[in-house]
């Protein structure tokens, strides 16, 4: 049994597997070498019904959702919705906005967590409250950058949505690999194992 005190050993399947949703809506982007939100209404229904499954699996686990990923899941929901009820008001805003929806989902999410989530916006369990309160003020920080940044660049999904995605979900992973070990002691090492996500 694990040490309640001592950060939980990283799953990398629960990351992985929290990708599936918004993979599964750019994968078609992707081959096709362009990026046409405003044909993206099946893609953006069978991503978020994808959240259902993933999150329930990834919670039945025990393992923590990465706060990023719920934040896209509810852009996912939203371009459902948008696009399948239809809301044509919605999917205008939406389709004009292209990344930008995206992090302003995100950044929703992060005032959430950070108020009410004891892994804040960083996602992870840790024993130092300080640390995880610190790294997540630091992400929610690096969101809104990339909220403004998405902005500048909604006519470019590329530079606009997917750099700024990418950014954001590896520096996470980077400061979590990179959190205090439980004793105060020096960062572990990667293959020792890091902090649950």
């Amino acid at each position: 049994m694990q040490n309640p005190a001592a950060p939980a050993k990283s799953a990398a399947w629960a990351e992985l597997i929290q990708l599936l949703p918004i993979v599964s809506l750019a994968l078609p982007f992707i081959v096709s070498g362009k990026v046409d939100l405003s044909r993206a209404g099946s893609g953006l229904v069978v991503g978020a019904l994808l959240t259902i499954p993933v999150s329930a699996l990834v919670l039945w686990r025990r393992a923590v959702l990465n706060p990023i990923l719920v934040g896209t899941g509810l852009w996912l929901w939203t371009g459902a919705l948008a696009f399948g009820v239809p809301v044509p008001p919605l999917r205008a805003a939406l389709v004009e906005a292209q990344g930008f929806g995206l992090f302003a989902c995100v950044a929703l999410t992060g005032v959430a967590t950070l108020t009410l989530s004891p892994q804040g916006f960083i996602g992870c369990r840790h024993p130092d409250p300080r640390f995880v309160r610190k790294a997540s003020l630091g992400l929610f920080a690096l969101a809104l950058v990339a909220l403004g940044w998405s902005w500048l660049f909604r006519h470019d999904i590329r530079a606009g949505g997917g750099l700024p995605f990418i950014v954001l979900n590896v520096v996470r992973r980077a400061v979590i690999l990179r959190a205090p070990a439980a004793d105060g002691s020096a960062t572990p090492s990667l293959r020792s194992g890091a902090p649950e996500l």
